[in-house]
């Protein structure tokens, strides 16, 4: 189960009542008209629709402005889209609009139009229009904007590009000819495109640096150990490859994912068979002899990097012998992100030999630094792992420290320190850094006199770490999330406090909310069924709507007109946005209260955590889908409905699975079968109600841990995020329903470990 993908059909007959639009039925019959003409890509009967709907100033005309705009795309000229953008101004079409046309630029390379129209671009979210822009101030001779210069920026939007496309690639093709960049530049692309399992990525990047590298890389992709480990007649070259590689080789700690709804039935997939193929059969297959000695070093790191993500544990075999290093011609700054990569790859499979291997690669970097490999500040960040593999080697020494091996907090430490400083300031590395400053303050564990002695007579770098835990904690402390209840806890002994309600709404500032045309449009589409579009101008009225986004009490008013509307996603979504002014039951309201006490009742499931798991899955919408099928309130599968529903005698039909009540009774039974399972351990349940219970049988496995830091070592981020998220929101509705102290721990529990000997056997068909 997950986070759901809501249904498009969400009917709201109240939103148009409630809207000062007075329109005719014919009028929002055009509407629907003018989508299906875009649908079908007809121009003309488009063209009628939008001229109609604009001649009678119905909201909605810009939509339908919009879409006659994307099917003439590639023939508009500039003059026209400035026509589009000046007649919608401040509306959520026209900077989509302008997210288009800039592409559209680029492609025309109109270097001249796309610099006057990109500083327009409100939402600013394509990576691809940053490798653009850059690429356009480059041929411009303009200056570049915003911190950092020519190489630095474009570095930064090429290695933070999410997969392959135009824009980046074009620009890295021509700063890389210009000399902007240089080939270091793109053997770190590569470096990171492989571990990120993006084999699309990694095709257009290779081809920046020849055939030659582009054969070897086809051949290392399907068979890694193959190309670092041939046998003595092989060499590294296909002849005549034709740059397929091995189809479902694809393995690593991010290509297993969850997906948005019911993780448990992903069973492996292709990426287990893949990994299961390439340790059991590697190819040796012999190659013709011929890379260049300056391509071998770099090439063998690939190789090695894709070998980690399929078998850490072989990789790691293979890297403790010198004689290969030393074959495979790598430096140490090489050989430490070799290390950094089968220490990450076995993070994620919570081996327990992932810290050392994270400490061999903090060893070889040490040498690379005090060697002088790394000459200045540019070859530094080249070197620099990615956010992804400095996270698990936290996660790495998290579990070991909690786990009976102290000394590791110091690993925790090196990791959180070695992140660029936006990722350092997420919470939860604040919380755990400060968990390891706080660990290296206690004294060390002696006989009775030592101790009460550190205790008397402290040492004062004791006190520094003391007190930058403390600040640490004093960022963080919150009384709506994970780590800010768990900061709260550490730094006061006490659970956090309610926040003070705000005052009341007035009607004026109801009234501002209701007129706001983006609000206004968003309500209309939602009437409409067309949820997607609906979001989309919602989200942007509250951000973007206005310079600075709309004020807390904006914010507060447009929550409480969805609420009133029973839109319970965007009332939520609204009300989390607020900063200072925070109303707890707006952001955690309580919708079908009398329906999810009586089914929690029903098999003696605490309310509070069932809210706290709706909250998450459905944002309250009776009619929410995710993609993989998870239906309803509790985004139930409809194999588990009817597994549950046979277990609990309830009478249940496929059709019934989004009936409220239905879908409440059958998803608190699930959620009680799978709690009782766990022994109420409410993280595992958690767990297992997203990626299904097998997945929290094998992850509990191990030595005991701090519970917090089993959380953060799930592997999946789906279910690590979920997790979290359901605890912290039951924590907020226990206040809520009886009144409890904000305490997740009180629900996290101590520890997570193996499944006592003394419990009953585990659920065998639990779905």
């Amino acid at each position: 189960m997950g986070v759901a993908v809501v249904a498009l059909a969400t009917p709201l007959a109240s939103a148009q009542a409630q809207s000062p639009f007075q329109g005719t039925a014919t009028d929002d019959r055009l509407v629907g008209d003018a989508r299906e003409a875009l649908r079908v890509r007809d121009r003309a009967r488009l063209l009628a629709d939008r001229d109609a709907l604009i001649a009678a100033q119905h909201p909605l005309a810009p939509w339908a402005d919009y879409w006659y705009f994307q099917l003439r795309l590639v023939d508009i000229g500039p003059a026209e889209v400035d026509e589009f953008l000046a007649r919608w101004p401040d509306s959520y079409v026209a900077d989509r609009a302008r997210n288009d046309w800039l592409l559209e630029l680029g492609r025309r390379q109109n270097w001249a139009t796309f610099l006057r129209i990109q500083p327009s671009f409100r939402m600013n979210d394509d990576r691809e229009v940053s490798c653009l822009g850059v690429l356009a101030r480059h041929q411009t001779r303009t200056p570049m904007e915003g911190p950092g210069d020519w190489r630095e920026q474009a570095r930064q939007a090429w290695w933070n590009q999410k997969d392959a496309d135009f824009g980046c690639d074009a620009m890295a093709k021509v700063l890389l000819d210009a000399g902007v960049l240089g080939q270091a530049d793109v053997w770190r692309k590569l470096r990171l495109a492989i571990e990120a399992d993006k084999p699309r990525a990694v095709q257009q990047s290779a081809r920046l640096l020849g055939d030659t590298v582009v054969q070897a890389v086809n051949r290392l992709m399907g068979q890694p150990q193959a190309f670092l480990m041939p046998p003595p007649s092989a060499a590294r070259l296909p002849s005549g490859d034709n740059g397929a590689h091995a189809p479902g080789a694809s393995i690593g700690p991010d290509s297993a994912r969850t997906g948005k709804g019911k993780a448990a039935h992903a069973k492996g997939g292709k990426n287990a068979k893949a990994a299961k193929k390439a340790k059991a059969k590697p190819s040796l297959a012999p190659v013709p002899v011929g890379l260049p000695p300056e391509l071998e070093g770099p090439l063998n790191l690939l190789a090695l990097i894709r070998w980690a993500g399929i078998d850490p544990a072989a990789a790691a075999q293979a890297l403790e012998g010198q004689p290969l290093r030393e074959r495979w011609h790598w430096r140490a700054e090489e050989a430490a992100w070799a290390w950094s990569q089968v220490g990450r790859s076995a993070a994620w499979r919570l081996q327990p030999e992932a810290p050392a291997y994270f400490e061999r690669a903090l060893a070889d970097r040490a040498v690379a630094a005090s060697t002088g490999e790394w000459r200045g500040e540019a070859s530094r960040l080249a070197a620099a792992w990615s956010p992804e593999t400095l996270a698990w080697m936290v996660r790495a020494g998290l579990r070991s420290a909690s786990g009976g091996t102290p000394a590791r907090w110091s690993l925790v430490e090196a990791g959180i320190e070695a992140m660029a400083p936006e990722q350092q300031q997420d919470a939860a590395w604040q919380y755990w850094k400060a968990q390891a400053l706080l660990a290296r303050a206690r004294p060390a564990v002696g006989n009775a006199a030592t101790t009460a002695s550190a205790h008397a007579h402290p040492h004062p770098s004791h006190d520094a770490a003391r007190q930058q835990a403390h600040e640490l904690l004093g960022r963080v402390a919150n009384p709506l999330t994970f780590y800010g209840q768990l900061a709260a806890e550490a730094l006061h002994r006490s659970p956090a406090r309610e926040p003070a309600r705000p005052a009341p709404l007035t009607e004026a500032e109801m009234a501002q909310a209701r007129a706001l045309p983006g609000v206004d449009r968003a309500l209309r589409m939602l009437a409409l069924g067309w949820r997607s579009e609906a979001v989309r101008e919602w989200n942007f009225t509250l951000t973007w709507g206005k310079p600075g986004g709309l004020s807390d009490r904006e914010l507060l008013a447009v929550a409480e007109e969805a609420c009133r509307r029973e839109i319970w996603d965007r009332c939520i979504n609204t009300s989390e946005r607020t900063r200072q002014d925070i109303d707890l039951r707006q952001r955690y309201p309580t919708p079908f209260r009398d329906d999810v006490l009586a089914a929690a009742s029903e098999v003696g499931l605490d309310p509070a955590y069932m809210y706290g798991l709706i909250r998450q899955e459905s944002r309250f919408i009776v009619a929410a889908k995710s993609t993989v099928g998870a239906a309803g309130l509790m985004q139930v599968m409809p194999a588990t409905a009817a597994w549950t529903a046979r277990k609990l005698n309830i009478d249940f039909k496929p059709e019934q699975i989004t009936d409220r009540q239905t879908n409440l009774r059958i998803g608190a039974g699930y959620l009680k079968l799978v709690l009782d399972d766990f022994q109420g351990a409410q993280a595992l349940a958690a767990a297992a109600y997203n990626a299904g219970p097998s997945r929290p049988r094998r992850w509990r496995e191990g030595n005991r841990l701090d519970a917090a830091a089993w959380v953060e070592n799930i592997p999946f981020n789906e279910t690590r995020d979920y997790v979290k998220k359901v605890l912290s929101n039951a924590t907020v509705y226990g206040h809520i329903l009886h009144g409890r102290a904000l305490s997740v721990k009180a629900r996290l529990g101590t520890t997570v470990g193996p499944r006592a000997g003394t419990a009953p056997p585990s659920e065998g068909d639990l779905p």
